[in-house]
Order: C-alpha cells, then sequence, then structure tokens
C-alpha cells in the first residue's frame, strides 16, 4: 500500500461540492483512496476546517471521514512538537519567497521525518520548489489515471 502526504487542498475539495478540484478529488479518493495510506499533520486539518467553515455539515464530515480513516489504518496524522518549531521557523524563512505557510511547513518537517515524498496537493508551484533536508524534491501524485 503505498504512502502518501495529503495536503489541504484535495482534502477540502472533497467535502465542498463548489470546489473547483471536487469532481477530480473524488475520483481520485474512489479509485485510490483504499489502496493508500495517507499522512498530515493537524496543521493541514486545521486549514481544511477553515476552508470548510462555510458549512458546519462538510466539516464534521471531514472530522467522520478522517476517524474513519484512521480506525482503517488509511489515515495517520502527524503531531509537531515544540522543539519542532526552531526547524519551521529556518523552512519558513528559508522559502520567504513563496511565502511557506505554516501548513506546508509541516508536510516538509513530516517529509523529513518519514521519508515520504509522494504527496497529493493542488499547490504544485510551491511543492515544486520546496525540497527535504536530503534535497529530495517532492512528487505530487493527485492525478487521475
Amino acid at each position: 500500500m503505498p504512502d502518501v502526504l495529503a495536503d489541504s487542498g484535495p482534502l477540502a475539495a472533497l467535502f465542498n461540492r463548489r470546489d473547483y478540484h471536487h469532481a477530480r478529488a473524488v475520483e481520485y479518493f474512489r479509485l485510490r483512496g483504499a489502496r493508500l495510506r495517507c499522512h498530515t499533520t493537524w496543521e493541514v486539518i486545521s486549514e481544511v476546517m477553515y476552508f470548510l467553515d462555510f458549512s458546519a455539515a462538510a466539516q464534521g464530515d471531514f472530522l467522520d471521514w478522517l476517524h474513519q480513516g484512521r480506525q482503517r489504518g488509511l489515515m495517520h496524522i502527524a503531531a509537531l512538537a515544540p522543539d519542532d518549531l526552531p526547524g519551521l521557523s529556518r523552512m519558513m524563512r528559508k522559502y520567504a519567497d513563496r511565502p511557506m505557510d505554516l501548513a506546508d511547513a509541516s508536510l516538509v518537517w513530516l517529509a523529513n521525518k518519514n521519508g515520504i515524498t509522494d504527496i497529493i496537493t493542488i499547490d504544485r508551484a510551491d511543492f515544486a520548489v520546496y525540497r527535504t533536508a536530503r534535497r529530495k524534491a517532492f512528487r505530487n501524485v493527485f492525478v487521475l489515471p
């Protein structure tokens, strides 16, 4: 089962029918969701909740989906620790021209921690530039067959 990092864009699109990427997200998770092990962070989840703030029902559906995915071993949520803050700060300064937000920095941190560089994101421009501490590039796999 392949491991991927999950960014906020595809996750939010999955629960927002008005999102430009909704159909692609639904199709992607329908075709691949049961065969993926997604890894994300609480910062990404917070960003998704912000994107879904138009509907308490959509937010609730997202949280239920996350919980079910965790129970089935398909969704893993990593937590930053206070000692991670200096490293995040350095990354955000390094990519200040983008600028890198905390959710993106947390995914690069997670890639450094677990070695996963395949990512599902609609943020192609930024993740094409970001690199891990070992200078590995990210590969966006949010495409349909």
